[in-house]
């Protein structure tokens, strides 16, 4: 095998040994490893194997046993082989074992070329051939022949190499990610082949993943099997019918019957919404280029702001409940309402530490979107500077800079994906281009410290002027927000534009604009009518249809109205993904009632200056709403609730009304079209019908003809 030989040593190959137990043979092979030079200290290559086997049994079948380690205490890596008389090992299949390779790796060198070989030699312990042809090995030679004679060149492309959909896919994981990762990979391989059953692998390896599975690949899988050892992200999974999850080492042992239960449909249907996904899918292998990078750019948006709701909907729930916890003190407060009273400020200090986070996450994890863990420390450094973190002070209004005054200037959302956006293209560049060539045995500092200091040294530097003109757009859009919320003319405009995009796609591109804009506004902490059209707007879609099924069940199947109920709970928490079924069943109907009706919510909220503090929560934030037509703080809360309400159920009804007229309007129209088919068939005697009448003819004088035969033959008239 090409690139395995220099592993094993002349002296590190042991035949005909008896040990008296798996311990005694580790402590041997241990002080083998000091005494030769190649460890450090036997007694920590003792710990750190033994620590692995009470993992579980390195025993992988076959007579074979594997352990294996990773550690500085190794000087160099190596194989130990030893040929030995039946030795107990608590194997996976009872049987004691003959052959040990003890795999003790060191952590100075570089890790992918030798981690390429491990897997490779893992998976030869699957060849049945190779495993016969072990018991031929007296001497380090005969081992090195063996293993040329079985290298990967000779071995068959697995069907991990088809490029079309797969029946099955899979990941393998251990904790090591040495050995048995890639072992219960090769093993599911082969058994699919033998099966003819067509399977992708994902082997999660210490040196990272490989044959990376796509969404697409994922979704149109039949099944999959998740065989890990340890924690893995399975977000891809979401949703996914028909998966098993296990161990490897219950691959290893029967492959065969984890693949028919993914074939029988015994698998679970995963926790969570399935992702949606285009052919535009991208593996991690091409992070690291420009390929594709304009189709990613919104996918890492969504990336980053799915990682930030949490912080925006913890932070700003907070702030204004500190504000509610504190309207006791409403009228002596002054601009301090919301930190008078203990527990007000407590909320409130709690409630900004989370909001304030918000854009350096969102730049973080879309840069992370994008081109992964590479990403995510340059990005959250952009995030800060957008925050206004950083030393920095600009007056966008009479244009001073003190470049090292205290940070107040801020470009908010606008610099945190565009920092994202910088940092994605530059750590490209830095990656592929600038340390790219550099040799392998250097990978390990340039991607713990080439890159990550350096990097975001100069990512950061030239961030910190490409944020000057982003905070003056960051300035004009709260200018452009002052005078729409202002102005009485101007914010029902506002608002139905907000209401209308929230109820457009319900969860979709258009939607999470409409909301993401929203969430700017109210950065400050503040209410703000755009959040609260948000808001109204895409609870509305679910309410109407849920109304719908109460009001008009002749409208519905009697399992659309059972699933109706359950749109009132989603409605009220502000879950606009609950029309998404029956919008996309009857289109013609639902969309242009989710869009009339979220318009004129939007249109309401913003005539009647309703505002609202908190990004999400839906009725249970309601106490947190105001409305700025009156003038006492208690009428602003206690009508603006109310009149929020109203607004609601204008549009929630609204919605209603309209699916019935169309619902009524379809009907009508396709019963018409039927008529005038049905009139134009009887008024129409084409040559179709006439060959139909044809037909019937025939059946007639073929019955008859078959009676009278019958009858003929019956009383023997015919003979």
């Amino acid at each position: 095998m090409v690139g395995t030989n220099q592993f094993f040593k002349k002296d590190l190959v042991i035949t005909n040994k008896k040990f008296k137990s798996k311990i005694e043979s580790l402590t041997f092979f241990a002080k083998l490893l000091e005494r030769k030079k190649y460890a450090k200290n036997y007694s920590k290559v003792l710990d750190k194997v033994l620590e692995r086997e009470d993992q579980f049994s390195t025993g992988i079948g076959n007579k074979i046993a594997i352990p294996h380690i990773r550690d500085d205490v190794m000087n160099q890596s190596v194989i130990l082989f030893a040929s030995v008389e039946p030795l107990e090992w608590n194997s996976i299949d009872s049987i004691k074992v003959e052959k040990i390779f003890f795999i003790a790796m060191s952590n100075k060198e570089g890790t992918n070329s030798h981690m390429d070989v491990i897997a490779n030699l893992s998976r030869l312990f699957m060849n049945q051939e190779f495993v016969k042809d072990l018991n031929l090995v007296k001497d380090y030679q005969s081992l090195i022949n063996l293993l040329d004679k079985y290298s990967e060149s000779k071995k068959e492309v697995s069907n991990s190499s088809f490029k079309s959909s797969y029946d099955i896919v899979a990941i393998t994981a251990c904790p090591t990610g040495i050995a048995h990762t890639f072992m219960a990979a090769q093993m599911l391989e082969d058994t699919a082949k033998e099966m003819g059953i067509k399977i992708k692998v994902e082997t999660q390896g210490t040196e990272g993943s490989k044959n990376v599975l796509t969404q697409n690949e994922i979704d149109n899988a039949k099944g999959a099997i998740i065989a890990v050892d340890k924690v893995v992200d399975l977000s891809r999974f979401a949703g996914k019918e028909n998966v098993l999850e296990m161990g490897t080492k219950a691959v290893i042992k029967d492959a065969r019957k984890e693949i028919q239960k993914i074939l029988d449909n015994k698998g679970k249907k995963m926790p969570g919404t399935k992702l949606t996904t285009k052919n535009d899918d991208m593996n991690s292998e091409d992070l690291m280029s420009f390929k594709g990078f304009g189709k990613r750019m919104y996918k890492g948006i969504m990336n980053g702001v799915s990682y930030m709701l949490p912080f925006v909907i913890f932070g700003g729930i907070l702030i204004a409940l500190s504000f509610l916890t504190d309207i006791g003190n409403a009228n002596t407060a002054g601009g301090n309402l919301g930190s008078v009273s203990p527990v007000a400020k407590w909320f409130n200090l709690l409630g900004n530490l989370s909001f304030g986070l918000m854009v350096p996450i969102l730049s973080a994890y879309i840069a992370y979107g994008l081109v992964g863990k590479f990403g995510l420390l340059p990005g959250f450094i952009c995030g800060l500077i957008s925050a206004g973190q950083f030393v920095f002070q600009l007056d966008p209004a009479t244009g001073t800079i003190d470049w090292l005054g205290t940070p107040k200037s801020s470009s908010g959302f606008f610099g945190g994906i565009a920092g994202a956006f910088l940092t994605s293209a530059l750590i490209i560049v830095f990656v592929k281009y600038v340390f790219g060539n550099l040799p392998k045995s250097l990978n390990g500092i340039k991607n713990i410290l080439f890159i990550p200091l350096f990097g975001t040294l100069i990512i950061a530097a030239l961030f910190w002027i490409v944020n000057i003109p982003l905070i003056y757009v960051n300035y004009g859009f709260y200018k452009f927000l002052d005078i729409m919320g202002s102005n009485q003319y101007l914010a029902p405009l506002l608002g139905l534009v907000i209401g209308l995009m929230m109820a457009v796609d319900l969860g979709g591109p258009i939607n999470k604009a409409a909301y993401l804009f929203s969430i700017a506004t109210i950065e400050s902490g503040s209410g703000t009518i755009a959040m609260a059209a948000s808001m109204a707007g895409g609870m509305v879609p679910p309410l109407g249809i849920a109304l719908s099924t109460s009001f008009f069940k002749k409208l519905w199947t009697q399992e659309e109205r059972q699933t109706g109920a359950t749109l009132y709970i989603m409605g009220l928490s502000f879950v606009s993904e609950g029309a998404i079924p029956f919008t996309a069943k009857n289109p013609k109907v639902l969309l242009p009632a989710n869009i009339i009706g979220g318009a004129i919510t939007g249109l309401l909220v913003g005539a009647l200056q309703i505002t609202l503090q908190a990004p999400h929560g839906g009725i249970f934030v309601f106490a947190l709403v105001k409305s700025s037509l009156f003038d006492t703080i208690d009428l602003q809360i206690g009508l603006g609730i109310t009149l929020y309400i109203v607004t609601i159920l204008a549009g929630a009804i609204a919605s209603m009304l309209i699916i019935y007229f169309l619902s009524k309007w379809q009907k009508r129209k396709v019963k018409d079209s039927n008529n005038v088919e049905n009139n134009n068939d009887k008024n129409k005697f084409s040559f179709k019908n006439i060959k139909k009448l044809s037909n019937i003819f025939k059946k007639i004088k073929i019955y008859k003809y078959d009676l009278y035969n019958h009858f003929c033959t019956i009383n023997r008239l015919c003979y």
